[in-house]
């Protein structure tokens, strides 16, 4: 019979997914494994199986093997990646210390994952080792996509901006460069697309905004995402014959799609409400492979646009 270890959970990392506390705690145990380890029931939840996607609470009681504890963190440095804190201080756009704003950069993924050795949430845990603070991610961004990523740094912050998110209450507009364009200059892409791992489609609704034509093929689209299912905004453009240039996965290119090497998807602006009723904005300048593309077609970055309309 193995000799189990009982750990609780404590109030800063209540609502934090189960696979974070382990990232955090157990970090040596690969995401893999721990999706093994969880099938089996090895590792449990309040003597329960569980899901590496629960959110916990305080007081929860994970039960693992004391075998495990070779692969427990090594918390004798204060930060597991070196230079984080100055990387996160980089691509910051605003932290009042409840609220964190990133500008995250194109080709660095959100969440760590199988063959995932760099992202941004480890960045995160290692910037604010040395703190009282548990920085969660309340949505995600695409590995090749930049821009606008929020982030809560309390625990309040994450109940209210998990909120928001599930009722569809923040509002994100993208820039992309399509290659095709819409017939018409607004509208909206009401289909379903596929969630991955085999799963049945689910229903999807992105709105869009012809911005300006730079040529016959190439077009300036903004994108507003209703729904939040992976990888939304670049399947609705390639289902609606105007895929997002750069897109190796779901785009087309034409001859002219493929003078891009890069996908061209920002998250350029985002809208919601604070807890005291305060309504935020906050917007993300373009990458670098990008700002290219604007200033080969002299393209305006404050385009004559107001918008989606509610």
């Amino acid at each position: 019979m193995m000799d189990l270890n009982k750990h609780n959970v404590g109030k800063e990392f209540s609502d934090t997914r189960f696979d974070r506390w382990i990232s955090h705690f157990f970090s040596k145990i690969s995401h893999n494994n721990l999706e093994k380890l969880l099938r089996k029931g090895i590792i449990r939840v309040n003597g329960n199986k569980a899901k590496s996607s629960l959110r916990l609470s305080e007081g929860d009681v994970i039960t693992m093997p004391s075998i495990l504890d070779d692969l427990a963190t090594d918390f004798s440095g204060k930060a597991k990646i070196p230079g984080a804190k100055e990387f996160i201080s980089k691509i910051t756009i605003y932290n009042d210390n409840e609220i964190l704003i990133l500008n995250k950069p194109s080709g660095i993924a959100v969440q760590g994952g199988t063959g995932v050795e760099s992202h941004i949430d480890g960045y995160l845990q290692s910037a604010f080792f040395d703190t009282d603070i548990n920085p969660r991610l309340v949505h995600r961004l695409d590995k090749e996509t930049s821009g606008v990523l929020v982030i809560a740094l309390k625990r309040k912050m994450a109940i209210h901006l998990a909120n928001l998110f599930k009722e569809r209450k923040v509002k994100k507009t993208y820039w992309a460069i399509t290659d095709g364009r819409p017939d018409n200059e607004y509208g909206e892409i009401n289909l379903d697309i596929s969630s991955g791992d085999n799963k049945a489609p689910v229903k999807s609704l992105t709105k869009y905004y012809k911005i300006l034509n730079l040529n016959d093929k190439i077009c300036w689209v903004a994108f507003q995402p209703i729904t939040g299912r992976n990888h939304q905004i670049r399947q609705h453009a390639s289902m609606s014959l105007f895929p997002i240039v750069g897109d190796k996965k779901y785009g087309k290119p034409t001859r002219e799609g493929l003078l891009f090497k890069k996908l061209h998807l920002h998250s350029q602006s985002v809208d919601f409400m604070n807890v005291n009723g305060d309504i935020l904005h906050f917007e993300a300048s373009l990458p670098e492979h990008m700002v290219e593309t604007w200033k080969k077609y002299k393209l305006p970055l404050n385009p004559n646009f107001k918008g989606f309309s509610n």
